[in-house]
Protein backbone atom coordinates (compact mmCIF):
# COMPACT_ATOMS: atom_id res chain seq x y z
CA UNK A 1 0.00 0.00 0.00
CA UNK A 2 2.85 2.38 0.82
CA UNK A 3 4.46 1.79 -2.58
CA UNK A 4 1.19 2.64 -4.35
CA UNK A 5 0.79 5.83 -2.29
CA UNK A 6 4.37 6.91 -3.11
CA UNK A 7 3.84 6.13 -6.78
CA UNK A 8 0.56 8.05 -6.83
CA UNK A 9 2.20 11.01 -5.08
CA UNK A 10 5.08 10.97 -7.53
CA UNK A 11 2.68 10.91 -10.49
CA UNK A 12 0.66 13.81 -9.08
CA UNK A 13 3.79 15.89 -8.44
CA UNK A 14 5.17 15.10 -11.91
CA UNK A 15 1.85 16.02 -13.51
CA UNK A 16 1.72 19.26 -11.50
CA UNK A 17 5.19 20.37 -12.59
CA UNK A 18 4.64 19.32 -16.20
CA UNK A 19 1.34 21.23 -16.30
CA UNK A 20 2.88 24.30 -14.67
CA UNK A 21 5.82 24.31 -17.08
CA UNK A 22 3.52 23.88 -20.07
CA UNK A 23 1.18 26.65 -18.91
CA UNK A 24 4.10 29.06 -18.54
CA UNK A 25 5.32 28.58 -22.10
CA UNK A 26 4.54 31.60 -24.22
CA UNK A 27 3.73 31.24 -27.87
CA UNK A 28 5.52 33.56 -30.28
CA UNK A 29 2.65 35.12 -32.26
CA UNK A 30 4.93 35.73 -35.25
CA UNK A 31 5.03 31.96 -35.86
CA UNK A 32 1.31 31.66 -36.67
CA UNK A 33 -0.89 34.12 -38.62
CA UNK A 34 -3.96 33.51 -36.42
CA UNK A 35 -1.97 34.14 -33.24
CA UNK A 36 -0.49 37.21 -34.93
CA UNK A 37 -3.93 38.66 -35.70
CA UNK A 38 -5.12 37.96 -32.16
CA UNK A 39 -1.96 39.59 -30.76
CA UNK A 40 -2.71 42.72 -32.84
CA UNK A 41 -6.12 43.16 -31.21
CA UNK A 42 -4.69 42.42 -27.76
CA UNK A 43 -1.95 45.02 -28.26
CA UNK A 44 -4.63 47.53 -29.30
CA UNK A 45 -6.66 46.75 -26.18
CA UNK A 46 -3.58 46.87 -23.93
CA UNK A 47 -2.32 50.05 -25.66
CA UNK A 48 1.00 48.23 -26.02
CA UNK A 49 3.01 49.99 -28.71
CA UNK A 50 6.12 47.94 -27.93
CA UNK A 51 4.39 44.63 -28.68
CA UNK A 52 2.57 46.15 -31.65
CA UNK A 53 5.90 47.20 -33.16
CA UNK A 54 7.06 43.57 -33.14
CA UNK A 55 3.93 42.43 -34.99
CA UNK A 56 3.89 44.94 -37.86
CA UNK A 57 5.91 44.91 -41.07
CA UNK A 58 7.97 48.03 -41.75
CA UNK A 59 5.64 48.99 -44.61
CA UNK A 60 2.44 48.30 -42.62
CA UNK A 61 -0.66 50.30 -43.56
CA UNK A 62 -4.06 50.50 -41.84
CA UNK A 63 -7.29 51.75 -43.38
CA UNK A 64 -9.35 53.16 -40.54
CA UNK A 65 -13.11 53.11 -39.87
CA UNK A 66 -13.48 56.43 -41.70
CA UNK A 67 -11.37 55.44 -44.71
CA UNK A 68 -8.28 57.34 -43.56
CA UNK A 69 -4.90 55.69 -43.97
CA UNK A 70 -2.50 55.22 -41.07
CA UNK A 71 1.11 54.16 -41.53
CA UNK A 72 3.07 52.01 -39.08
CA UNK A 73 4.98 54.75 -37.26
CA UNK A 74 1.89 56.91 -36.78
CA UNK A 75 -0.09 53.97 -35.36
CA UNK A 76 2.72 53.11 -32.94
CA UNK A 77 2.98 56.74 -31.78
CA UNK A 78 -0.79 56.96 -31.34
CA UNK A 79 -0.92 53.77 -29.26
CA UNK A 80 2.15 54.55 -27.15
CA UNK A 81 1.18 58.20 -26.69
CA UNK A 82 -2.35 57.50 -25.48
CA UNK A 83 -4.01 59.07 -28.52
CA UNK A 84 -5.80 55.79 -29.18
CA UNK A 85 -7.49 54.36 -26.09
CA UNK A 86 -9.49 51.14 -26.41
CA UNK A 87 -11.78 50.63 -23.42
CA UNK A 88 -13.05 47.29 -24.67
CA UNK A 89 -12.91 45.34 -27.88
CA UNK A 90 -14.28 41.95 -28.82
CA UNK A 91 -13.30 39.93 -31.87
CA UNK A 92 -15.91 37.53 -33.22
CA UNK A 93 -16.29 35.15 -36.15
CA UNK A 94 -12.55 35.25 -36.81
CA UNK A 95 -11.32 33.07 -39.62
CA UNK A 96 -7.81 32.75 -41.04
CA UNK A 97 -6.95 31.44 -44.48
CA UNK A 98 -3.32 30.79 -45.40
CA UNK A 99 -1.92 30.85 -48.94
CA UNK A 100 1.76 29.82 -48.95
CA UNK A 101 3.56 32.87 -47.51
CA UNK A 102 0.48 35.05 -47.05
CA UNK A 103 -2.57 34.83 -44.84
CA UNK A 104 -5.81 36.74 -44.37
CA UNK A 105 -7.68 36.88 -41.08
CA UNK A 106 -11.24 38.20 -41.28
CA UNK A 107 -13.97 38.73 -38.74
CA UNK A 108 -15.78 41.38 -36.75
CA UNK A 109 -14.55 43.73 -34.03
CA UNK A 110 -16.89 45.48 -31.61
CA UNK A 111 -14.86 48.28 -30.10
CA UNK A 112 -15.37 51.20 -27.69
CA UNK A 113 -12.83 53.80 -26.73
CA UNK A 114 -11.59 57.11 -28.08
CA UNK A 115 -9.19 58.52 -30.62
CA UNK A 116 -7.70 61.87 -29.61
CA UNK A 117 -10.58 62.37 -27.18
CA UNK A 118 -13.28 61.61 -29.77
CA UNK A 119 -15.59 58.72 -28.88
CA UNK A 120 -15.08 55.50 -30.78
CA UNK A 121 -17.98 53.05 -30.78
CA UNK A 122 -18.04 50.75 -33.79
CA UNK A 123 -19.00 47.36 -35.02
CA UNK A 124 -16.60 46.70 -37.85
CA UNK A 125 -15.68 43.98 -40.27
CA UNK A 126 -11.92 43.60 -40.41
CA UNK A 127 -9.26 42.10 -42.62
CA UNK A 128 -5.76 41.50 -41.31
CA UNK A 129 -3.29 40.62 -44.06
CA UNK A 130 -0.11 38.83 -43.00
CA UNK A 131 3.02 37.95 -44.96
CA UNK A 132 5.80 35.56 -44.07
CA UNK A 133 9.03 37.54 -43.96
CA UNK A 134 12.03 35.31 -43.39
CA UNK A 135 11.05 32.93 -40.61
CA UNK A 136 8.35 35.16 -39.06
CA UNK A 137 4.85 36.31 -39.95
CA UNK A 138 4.25 40.08 -39.98
CA UNK A 139 1.07 42.10 -40.43
CA UNK A 140 1.27 44.17 -43.61
CA UNK A 141 -2.25 45.58 -43.77
CA UNK A 142 -5.37 46.00 -41.64
CA UNK A 143 -8.68 47.34 -42.89
CA UNK A 144 -11.74 48.20 -40.82
CA UNK A 145 -15.16 48.63 -42.43
CA UNK A 146 -18.07 49.85 -40.29
CA UNK A 147 -21.03 47.47 -40.15
CA UNK A 148 -24.45 49.06 -40.00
Amino acid sequence: MTFIMKLASLLVITFFFATTAFAQQTTDPTQDPTALGNAFFKAMLDEDGNTMGKLLANDFFLTSFDGQGVERDLLLQAISGGYVVIDNGTVSEARTRTYNNSAVMTGFWKVKGNVQGNALDYNAAFSVVCAKQGDAWKIVNVQFTPVR
